[in-house]
């Protein structure tokens, strides 16, 4: 019985980030801050809130197009950017971007597709695979875990990787580091200033504590467009790209048109 009480209350502390009561949404709070052990954040051009009963966060990837965690989806739920309120015209895995690219989540990751665009004021950030070994989290979560009805300003936490898919910060000394904490699921995970994944939950290796260690995250990818790719290919070979022709191709000239093709070895076998 006591290992499972113990299990019960490790199951409840190690939990999805987005838990607060009702009230946190109305109550007139102090100065409010998010992301335990971060920094006033930039990032508010592209960061919104999300008010479906409880605070989440979320991120702006095209102009009627957010990514959120999963679990922060709730029927009636809000998006509140650039100091408007807009609602949701339905949710999903996948979508388009504005340049045209396709993008995916899958897992606790949801693409949410507004009824009204962004305001002026959002920008959609980039979503790519970026690049060097720093993260960048950001959310409008609590800053103290003891203090969960404490949502609204928005900070940032510089991670780096712990294990795949979480990140911890690497100027911890103590028992308790730079992460993400209560209010702050779906919020971005930054790579090189690109978008890679979104915050789904904090964790901690102490049963009675949820935040202050590991900041877990689920990636965000976008694929190129079949004509985005080839353009790029014709802009660094500086061959013109061939377009599709019937099969009906004899051997020989198909070889002559890769012949003219940067990069063409004619003793390769094709």
């Amino acid at each position: 019985m006591a290992g499972t009480a113990r299990t019960r209350v490790r199951a409840h502390i190690t939990v999805h980030i987005t838990m607060c009561a009702v009230a946190a949404l109305i109550v007139t709070a102090g100065p409010a801050s998010a992301v335990v052990k971060g920094t006033a954040s930039g990032l508010g051009p592209h960061v919104v809130r999300i008010h479906a009963g409880h605070v989440c966060s979320g991120v702006a990837i095209a102009r009627r197009m957010i990514v959120t965690a999963r679990h922060c989806v709730r029927g009636g739920m809000r998006i509140v950017a650039g100091g408007v309120s807009i609602g949701v015209a339905g949710t999903g895995q996948s979508g388009t971007l504005d340049d045209g690219r396709k993008v995916s989540v899958t897992g606790d990751a949801a693409i949410v597709r507004l009824t009204s665009p962004l305001p002026a004021s959002v920008a959609p950030v980039n979503v790519g695979p970026g690049d060097g070994d720093q993260y960048t989290i950001a959310g409008y979560g609590t800053a103290h875990e003891a203090s969960r009805g404490a949502f609204g300003t928005l900070r940032e936490a510089k991670l780096v990787t712990a294990e795949p898919r979480a990140l911890v910060d690497p100027k911890r000394t103590g028992s308790i580091g730079a992460s993400a904490c209560f209010g702050d699921s779906g919020g971005p995970v930054l790579r090189g200033g690109a978008l890679i994944g979104i915050i789904t939950r904090a964790a901690h290796p102490h049963p009675r504590i949820a935040c202050g260690h590991l900041t877990r995250w689920t990636p965000v990818v976008a694929s190129e467009a079949a004509e985005t790719t080839a353009a790029a290919l014709s802009a660094e070979s500086g061959t013109q790209v061939e377009q599709s022709r019937p099969v009906k191709r004899r051997a020989t000239k198909r070889a002559a048109l890769r012949a003219e093709l940067v990069g063409y070895d004619p003793a390769r076998s094709y």
